[in-house]
């Protein structure tokens, strides 16, 4: 067992009075999470062994772990027109000019979306919304580490001022009394960037690289925070301006990939390299050919893969999702340039033909997917069993009308 009271010293007495205490460790891993806050106030002795990070292993192997899906979408759809300093833009030229006209001045704007953080509790297919104190920004990256307990809101743009911020917010699901609706701003980037690549590596790290900033430059910077230390570090900068990139952690020796993303002269044209930093070397190689659709980008349409043994597999094997009439191989592997890294992409066709948007990922070893458009599927969210021969078939989630828009970032994590 590794919750044990033996082993900490802080818990004194048995956990259930009457039971050996491995008989009583799992009678309490198989409580519901959403009632774990109350457990806390039982007795020190719960508190000491709920609040562990053990604790959540032992849920894993006992199967009684909760798979949960955090999503940043916008609470409501967005108005139209919107306001800017007693003048109108469309929604749609806000999006496009509105950087550009506030670079000097920084006009308040308001009518923008409200973001919110949505959990979709896939164990028990229920969904509900994380209360948080302020105003999150618009487009933050949202990011899970497993080991941590914690899940993290990067960057993005100040929701009055579509400027980019350095803003970090972190939900520690492990807390004890308020688990999961805890929240601390943690400490800022050292640039303010948006639409940038960002993975977490290891059990307390989380890396971040490209982007742009408020000048809308692609950047080649790069940085990486310590969530335990509340540190942030830089690394090297890339060869390349990346904006609009993707990032994944590599499988060995705690690898990060920035995939494709676009420079400042070329906007919209989807690069086919990605790069690599190798943390022990401390420099990045340069993966080529990873990305072969430069019209498309890499962000909502590529996740994790299911976990499988790595053996001598050293790289990371993503998910590529396409929809059903653009061509592409189903499967194709590039090793980089210093022949230590490879990238695996495998194709799973969406369950649609016709959209204006999708948003897709994985859940515990499944892929998910997000539509969105004007067809009859738009506003709903499927998952797809890969275990399956065949791939398996796309099955409808429930999903309120509260939780259908089309999220801009995502992450997963085991509670």
């Amino acid at each position: 067992m590794g919750v044990s009271k033996k082993k900490s010293g802080e818990i004194r007495g048995d956990l259930i009075p009457g039971l050996p205490e491995e008989l009583a460790i799992e009678c309490l891993v198989r409580v519901p999470f959403e009632f774990h806050s109350s457990m806390n106030s039982v007795c020190r002795s719960w508190k000491c062994v709920i609040s562990s990070r053990s604790f959540i292993k032992e849920r894993i192997s006992f199967g009684k772990a909760e798979s949960l899906l955090c999503l940043v979408q916008p609470l409501t759809s967005p108005p139209s027109p919107v306001m800017i300093d007693g003048g109108e833009m469309s929604e749609k030229k806000k999006v496009e000019e509105e950087g550009e006209s506030q670079m000097t001045q920084q006009p308040r704007v308001t009518g923008t979306p409200l973001y919110g953080l949505s959990v979709y509790n896939a164990t028990l297919d229920t969904w509900h919304r994380v209360a948080i104190p302020e105003r999150i920004p618009l487009f933050c990256e949202c990011v899970a580490i497993q080991d941590a307990g914690k899940v993290l809101l990067i960057g993005g743009w100040d929701p009055e001022t579509l400027q980019p911020v350095r803003d970090v917010f972190v939900l520690d699901f492990f807390a004890g009394e308020g688990s999961g609706r805890r929240w601390r701003r943690g400490k800022p980037m050292s640039a303010a960037r948006s639409f940038f690549a960002c993975a977490s590596v290891g059990s307390t790290k989380v890396y971040v690289a490209g982007g742009h900033d408020d000048q809308k430059n692609a950047l080649r910077s790069a940085e990486v925070y310590d969530v335990e230390k509340d540190e942030w570090s830089t690394i090297p900068p890339m060869t390349e301006g990346r904006d609009e990139c993707h990032g994944f952690s590599m499988a060995t020796d705690f690898g990060f990939c920035v995939l494709s993303g676009y420079g400042t002269e070329t906007q919209g044209q989807f690069r086919s390299d990605g790069e690599i930093y190798d943390p022990i070397t401390n420099s990045w190689s340069t993966i080529e050919n990873v990305w072969p659709f430069p019209d498309l980008s890499p962000r909502g349409r590529t996740a994790a893969a299911a976990a499988e043994s790595a053996g001598d597999f050293r790289g990371g094997r993503l998910w590529c999702f396409i929809d059903s009439e653009r061509q592409s191989q189903p499967r194709w592997e590039i090793e980089d340039d210093s022949m230590k890294w490879k990238v695996v992409m495998e194709t799973i066709r969406l369950p649609v033909t016709t959209m204006t948007s999708v948003f897709a990922g994985s859940l515990s070893g499944q892929a998910v997917a997000m539509i969105g458009g004007g067809g009859e599927e738009s506003g709903t969210m499927m998952m797809k069993s890969t275990a399956e021969k065949n791939g398996g078939k796309w099955s409808h989630v429930n999903t309120p009308s509260g939780f259908s828009s089309l999220p801009f970032s995502c992450s997963s994590i085991y509670v």
